[in-house]
């Protein structure tokens, strides 16, 4: 497919860095090239492949942008499949910034999110496997799921479901000449196409019973931390993933939602998030950040944190109720949700002291607790081993979008 316009944009993360990079794809990226760049040495060649040096200049030829390195990669042999132009820049966003807007001045416009991806994929560069691979590659948050990436960028299941492809048309091939010549041929020479049938539908129900643990390590699940204010939601997720919320010894510092991604070993993780304490009557402001993840897809779990050493101490089931409550004020589908019940500063000896009573309170009512400390990390090993069985339990079809029902 031949695209008529360029396009070009940032290819990496925002924010200040020591280099940056910037693509332009389309039929004009050679021409760009030698408006936009300087080389430092002169009679540039512009070689496919081949690294330059040099300026880069504003609209009058003598304003310096910014000193960079450039590659010009000639259509077909592109990650598009067009004619790619990378610049290799400072990070500086000024800078990124002023380059970027020189390419809109010389004829490009802006990339949509996905474009290169999917002038690859339109170019025959990459077919809809390998693009979903890609994403999955760029947002792994676990060894296992990169080495799935990576694998399917290469075209393993692309591969395998042109193997399936080809058995179902050869079984098809078969069925045309039984219809066609059946009463011609010999018995010992008739086809069997339902044999070959057999052995593709065999081959799809190996390739389907991977799928769930693959989305399982790929894409994570949800969970969401409830409990009153400064019982230690966010001690806990800066605790279990590498996400740095802010933490105060005073109430409601949290304000908006913070997420985490908590990898689990075996390439298994998932994402959790903490939401503002909730308290008796608590504030519409809450309740946006509860309406916030309760649109999360992925929403699996509650995890609820208790703190025993909270004074004045009305007693673990008061609080458990209280929070509850106020959650199902703002969410009343994320309620129903399964719960795990933890029980934070269990370091302390006022919490211990009450710890028995808060167990027998929640065994009547047929719920465990888990004791553990955010600040030392006791118990933390088997609250996650518990989310992850959870997780596990309520991964279902309909969960899931419907996924197996959708093959």
């Amino acid at each position: 497919m031949t695209h008529t316009d360029t396009i070009a944009a940032i290819a990496t993360p925002h924010g200040t860095a020591s280099t940056g990079l910037i693509r332009v794809s389309g039929p004009e990226a050679g021409e760009l090239a030698k408006q936009l760049f300087r080389p430092s040495r002169p009679g540039c060649e512009w070689l496919s492949h081949h690294l330059y040096h040099g300026d880069l200049l504003a609209g009058d030829g003598i304003t310096l942008l910014d000193e960079a390195l450039v590659t010009l990669m000639r259509g077909p042999h592109s990650f598009t499949g067009e004619d790619v132009l990378e610049i290799s820049c400072h990070g500086n966003p000024l800078i990124l910034k002023s380059i970027l807007e020189r390419l809109m001045e010389l004829g490009c416009r802006p990339a949509r999110p996905g474009e290169f991806t999917q002038r690859a994929f339109l170019n025959g560069r990459m077919d809809l496997s390998q693009a979903e691979a890609l994403a999955t590659l760029i947002c792994a948050q676990s060894e296992k799921a990169r080495r799935i990436g990576l694998e399917q960028l290469k075209g393993s299941l692309g591969c395998r479901i042109g193997e399936l492809r080809s058995m179902l048309i050869d079984a098809m091939a078969m069925l045309e000449v039984l219809i066609d010549f059946g009463e011609d041929v010999p018995p010992e020479d008739v086809p069997k196409p339902q044999m070959l049938i057999a052995q593709a539908r065999k081959e799809f129900e190996s390739l389907l019973s991977t799928c769930r643990q693959a989305k399982f390590i790929t894409a994570g699940f949800e969970a969401i931390i409830i409990g009153k204010p400064n019982v230690g939601k966010s001690t806990f997720i800066s605790r279990v993933s590498a996400a740095r919320p802010k933490i105060a010894d005073y109430p409601f510092t949290t304000l908006v939602p913070n997420l985490g991604v908590v990898s689990c070993g075996e390439g298994r993780s998932f994402v959790i998030a903490d939401i503002p304490g909730l308290v008796e009557g608590a504030h519409e402001g809450v309740g946006m950040g509860i309406r916030f993840l309760r649109h999360v897809e992925r929403t699996r779990v509650l995890f609820h944190i208790l703190d025993l050493s909270r004074e004045p101490y009305e007693g673990a089931g008061h609080d458990f109720e209280v929070v509850n409550r106020e959650l199902a004020r703002f969410s009343p589908e994320m309620i129903e949700k399964p719960q795990i019940v933890g029980v934070n500063k269990i370091d302390l000896p006022v919490s211990r002291e009450r710890l028995k009573n808060a167990v027998d309170f929640f065994a009547e009512k047929g719920i465990r607790i888990l004791p553990f400390s955010a600040a030392t990390g006791e118990g933390l090993p088997e609250i996650l081993k518990t989310m992850m069985l959870l997780l596990q339990e309520t991964d279902t079809p309909e969960r899931r979008g419907g996924l197996d029902e959708g093959f």
